[in-house]
């Protein structure tokens, strides 16, 4: 390993090196300029210069070599005296002399010695890893030319993109809107706000459209579809002895409870007994009903009743459609009730109750029969 080496070494980490009997070299701090003539742009470095009367040993140089090369300080300090030994040898015969990666050394007649830089690394650790940039200029003329050959390319791109933009814009609003104005409809007609002109009439099976015009085909809601297919029918349940007297409101005698049952083999009618002592009913017994009071087919007021409800309807002539398919399949007692303040719904009953408990009860049985989508009202 050379002097060289070492003296580049401690550059990097030191402002100044002193080779022992002859010079210094002095490390400055220079910024980063651009080349005139090659145009580069060059990263902030260091330049390094000699001063020949800085000969004073300070110790930097040898303990460098000693910890560098593992020898003593006695020894490192004769390489040192040797490598200078050989730098003022090469001054006397050839009037110069080098160290590799660092400068060159020329002695001049009257003014002892010169030094000029000839390094190529950058010995500024903040500059590490920055290269040289070249820097070409630009002139005048040519940024004008480049400015009047700009092609019409990338205008018509510009336009097509802005007039695409404004198809997706105009087509997703388009979208958004249709998909508004859909959830309002479909709300309102849920809720029952919309006029009878704007609802769209979806009780007409798609099978009747395919029948010849000349046959006359009834035609019911979905509702009314899955009524006439229940071979459902209401009767009278077997009688159940009763502590409690029957109660008597006006010129007939109107049980308390009622209850919907399949049609049995022979009918009886519901007796009231009085006894002394009564006797436990037995569990899975259906209470006592009574038949249920004949009235009007269409309830327009508040009554105190509860009815088991079977299905609601936007209009009055889709209700009435699906109580009469209630009556052709025997349930005598189906009622519309008209819509409350509030609600634009008519509800079709299938039965109803006194109370709304005798109801509650009653409804497991009807719901086996209709579907498990009954409600009772209590109006």
């Amino acid at each position: 390993m050379q002097l060289s080496d070492h003296i580049r070494t401690l550059l990097r980490d030191h402002d100044c090196v002193i080779i022992p009997d002859f010079g210094g070299l002095i490390a400055d701090y220079a910024p980063a300029h651009i080349h005139p003539v090659r145009h580069t742009l060059a990263p902030p470095t260091k330049r390094v210069a000699f001063n020949q009367s800085l000969t004073r040993n300070d110790g930097l140089l040898v303990d460098a070599l000693s910890s560098a090369l593992q020898v003593s300080p006695t020894q490192a300090r004769q390489l040192v005296r040797d490598a200078v030994l050989g730098l003022q040898a090469q001054l006397e015969t050839s009037q110069r002399a080098e160290l590799p990666g660092i400068g060159t050394f020329r002695r001049l007649a009257g003014r002892g010695l010169d030094f000029e830089y000839t390094g190529h690394q950058n010995l500024l650790t903040a500059s590490y890893g920055l290269p040289e940039l070249v820097s070409r200029p630009i002139r005048a003329t040519d940024a004008l030319l480049a400015r009047d050959r700009q092609p019409a390319a990338p205008l018509l791109t510009v336009s097509r993109s802005r007039r695409l933009t404004k198809a997706f814009k105009a087509a997703a609003t388009m979208l958004i809107a249709g998909l508004i104005l859909t959830a309002n409809y479909q709300g309102a007609l849920r809720l029952g706000y919309l006029p009878e002109s704007l609802t769209l009439d979806l009780s007409q099976p798609a099978a009747d459209a395919e029948k010849p015009s000349g046959a006359a085909q009834p035609t019911f809601d979905r509702q009314q579809a899955a009524l006439t297919n229940s071979s459902w029918s209401e009767a009278a349940p077997a009688p159940v002895i009763s502590a409690a007297p029957a109660v008597v409101k006006g010129p007939a005698a109107i049980p308390a409870k009622a209850a919907l049952v399949r049609k049995p083999a022979a009918v009886a009618k519901p007796v009231a007994v009085r006894t002394p002592a009564a006797p436990v009913a037995k569990a899975g017994v259906v209470a006592p009903r009574l038949a249920p009071a004949t009235g009007p087919t269409t309830i327009k007021s508040r009554t105190g009743r509860s009815y088991i409800i079977v299905g609601a309807y936007t209009t009055l002539a889709h209700a009435e459609k699906g109580r009469l398919a209630l009556l052709r399949h025997g349930h005598k007692d189906a009622k519309v009730v008209l819509p409350a303040r509030g609600s634009r719904q008519y509800r079709l009953s299938v039965v109803d109750f006194p109370s709304k408990a005798v109801a509650q009860q009653q409804l497991p049985l009807v719901r086996k029969h209709l579907g498990s989508d009954l409600w009772v009202l209590n109006y």
